[in-house]
């Protein structure tokens, strides 16, 4: 079966696809996740955005926290950025529910917030491209990582780091890319040299190890 670990909306096109919901929104897909993205945090209203998605992330179909961390390009104070994600960290850990992040230029930052603040659930980088050096701290931090589109990219940073990251450390996601999973899961079998089926497999069991959850 297909899962699409990251998609901001259901199309059906996998049997498990996690999608990312507002925190405002009145869906409910077979399977989702809510969080506070580090740009659309309110200055005035995040305490009031927090307690909602600390509300919100204890229904049974929310199976992760997020996506939420931090990002240097974001128009919002950097700071304020980082008292949200460590309040999201201690959701999550409350919940016993996967973090799943958003992260531009910062990952220094992020790894402290999350050993300051004792995460214990996975924590799932999605949409990662970025170079071999980042990828190792993550991976030596115990993150897992999401692969979308860019692994369709020529020699991307994304299509090299897959190759050395281990079978057990990824998944894929289409984001909000208008592209079928389907494409994305073809192209990773032919980067790690499998059959497609092998990689099905072993995605499933991913999926089911870090959310404890069985299709």
């Amino acid at each position: 079966m297909y899962i699409n670990i990251h998609t901001h909306q259901q199309v059906y096109d996998a049997s498990i696809e996690l999608v990312n919901l507002d925190i405002n929104s009145a869906d409910k897909p077979n399977h989702y996740s809510y969080g506070l993205h580090p740009w659309f945090i309110k200055k005035e209203d995040y305490k009031e955005q927090l307690s909602l998605i600390e509300l919100k992330v204890n229904e049974k179909r929310c199976l992760a926290v997020g996506e939420c961390g931090l990002d240097k390009l974001s128009p919002i104070n950097f700071e304020l950025q980082q008292i949200v994600f460590i309040e999201q960290i201690k959701i999550a850990n409350q919940v016993n529910k996967p973090l799943i992040i958003h992260c531009v230029k910062a990952f220094n930052e992020l790894i402290n917030c999350l050993n300051l603040n004792e995460n214990k659930v996975p924590v799932i980088i999605h949409g990662f491209n970025n170079n071999e050096n980042i990828a190792n701290v993550l991976l030596n931090y115990g993150c897992y990582f999401s692969f979308g589109k860019a692994l369709l990219g020529y020699e991307s940073n994304a299509a090299k780091a897959i190759k050395n990251i281990g079978r057990k450390n990824f998944f894929l996601e289409t984001d909000d890319a208008d592209i079928s999973i389907k494409y994305i899961y073809k192209k990773a079998a032919e980067l790690f040299g499998i059959d497609e089926e092998i990689l099905k497999q072993q995605l499933q069991l991913n999926f089911e190890t870090i959310f404890k959850h069985k299709k």
